[in-house]
């Protein structure tokens, strides 16, 4: 079998080339970020939410995170209202799980969102007279790495000082909890078999580490 000529590898090259531009161009935080777009139903939550911790993985800013297709208020007692119910228990996740990313929303229009006419109304919708390309977060939320076998997950935690806080992980969940408030972070799939082995805080920054699962320590961690 012949062996590729030099325009092969010049091509190889040359798509290496533009993944380190495109990955650059990613990365900065100044020029460029990410919005996800997600409907209020469990399952596609959770996949966002792993999702965004892939994003924060590498690095890549989300600065808004959009919530289409919610039933409007005068639903409710009618047919759709028990359905009018769990969506907005599922936002309230939504709300949680992102934390401090804005959470933009959308009502379920009466027709398909397609064509310019209809786009422009759900921009007016959901940017409320602001400039849909404003950056409106500017700050990682969650930022994990990886490094000898050691995760490592850095959360800001703004809203409190000096606090009692509780991890606890559950299959993929991380569930962090600090007074009353609770957030919930969809690990990922890399982290299957680790778990918490220690946990600090200070200058309002929560930082865990994670050990693969043959470490054999405690799940649970308090600070």
């Amino acid at each position: 079998m012949p062996l590729p000529g030099p325009e092969v590898f010049d091509e190889v090259q040359r798509l290496v080339r533009n993944l380190i531009e495109m990955n650059a161009i990613l990365r900065n935080r100044e020029h460029c970020s990410i919005r996800l777009v997600l409907n209020p139903d469990r399952m596609v939550i959770k996949e966002a939410q792993r999702t965004f911790t892939y994003l924060n993985l590498y690095g890549y800013l989300t600065d808004a995170v959009i919530v289409n297709r919610i039933f409007p208020d005068d639903l409710e007692g009618g047919y759709f209202g028990a359905w009018l119910g769990h969506q907005r228990r599922h936002l309230e996740q939504v709300r949680e799980g992102f934390a401090p990313v804005p959470v933009l929303t959308s009502r379920y229009f009466e027709e398909e969102v397609v064509g310019s006419a209809m786009l422009d109304r759900l921009g007016e919708e959901l940017f409320e007279g602001r400039a849909a390309e404003q950056m409106l977060h500017t700050e990682l939320a969650q930022e994990l790495s990886m490094e000898g076998g050691v995760a490592t997950l850095r959360l800001p935690i703004p809203f409190t000082e000096k606090a009692e806080i509780d991890l606890k992980k559950v299959g993929d969940e991380l569930i962090v909890s600090v007074g009353g408030e609770k957030r919930t972070i969809i690990l990922p799939s890399a982290l299957a078999d680790h778990r918490p082995s220690g946990a600090s805080f200070e200058g309002g920054t929560l930082k865990v580490t994670f050990d693969d699962v043959r470490s054999a320590r405690p799940q649970h961690e308090r600070v």
